[in-house]
């Protein structure tokens, strides 16, 4: 019998010292994630994204994250420097309307970013983190992923895949002393939803700030767990999904209808 409290990651993560990477840092839940991890004394803090905000807490690299051979530059060169990185936060994320009509270019665009972004990271950082015998990829998904995005074929897709990803990463290494973290969050005031009335079908059960993400995923993250779900009831909605799919997608058409058409 597994205890409650028992977590998939053996160890606890805690960032006082540590060497952390976070991708699409300078804004939103990214930015957010900065300044907790300097709050909880960081040593060092590098934001890998395509614009820079300028922060004075965390050292700014200009890398498109969908490119493998941008991102595998950028990482040895941070490997180079620091021999080490405790904690790499694979966040940066694409969010946009669209159907069955989306064209192959604007999922090719979609895909790398949501979802190459994280193969590109572990990609270039597993074999150094197995030697190391220690390294956490937090991994930020979305409620989406769990369930689905009314309105965004490509977003509720790339979502599931991260999932997906993040799961096969934590049962493949978490023996070998790899944590493995997965942030899974409905809706939260970020540019990514500011032009979203109530941040819409995903703030229907409140929006959260991206600083509350942000602690409480480093709280989580303090006790070795895997899934992360701010929003505490996106876990009865797993539970509601499991039970009766069939039931589960009925109830989703209306909110596509309420939300959507």
């Amino acid at each position: 019998m597994i205890d409650k409290n028992t977590y998939a990651n053996k160890y606890k993560f805690n960032p006082r010292n540590s060497i952390c990477v976070v991708t699409g840092g300078s804004s939103g839940i990214g930015k957010s994630l900065i300044e907790e991890l300097h709050n909880r004394q960081a040593k060092k803090i590098i934001n890998i994204d395509i614009k820079d905000n300028e922060s004075n807490i965390a050292d700014f690299i200009n890398c498109d994250v969908s490119n493998n051979d941008e991102m595998r530059s950028v990482i040895n060169k941070i490997y180079d420097k620091y021999n080490y990185i405790d904690l790499f936060c694979s966040n940066a994320g694409i969010a946009t309307d669209d159907d069955g009509l989306a064209s192959v270019k604007h999922w090719d665009q979609i895909w790398k970013t949501n979802v190459l972004q994280h193969t590109n990271v572990v990609r270039n950082c597993i074999a150094k983190m197995l030697k190391n015998k220690s390294g956490w990829f937090l991994i930020t998904a979305s409620a989406a992923g769990l369930l689905s995005q009314v309105g965004s074929a490509t977003y509720s897709t790339t979502k599931h895949a991260t999932v997906g990803f993040a799961e096969w990463l934590s049962i493949t290494y978490g023996d070998f002393g790899i944590g493995v973290s997965l942030l899974c969050p409905q809706g939260v005031n970020t540019p990514m939803t500011e032009n979203i009335e109530n941040g819409g079908v995903a703030g229907i059960n409140g929006m959260l700030e991206p600083k509350e993400v942000a602690k409480i995923t480093l709280d989580n993250m303090a006790l070795g767990k895997f899934l992360i779900t701010p929003h505490e009831i996106v876990k009865k909605y797993i539970k509601i999904k499991a039970e009766d799919p069939d039931k589960w997608i009925i109830g989703m058409r209306k909110l596509y209808k309420q939300f959507v058409i």
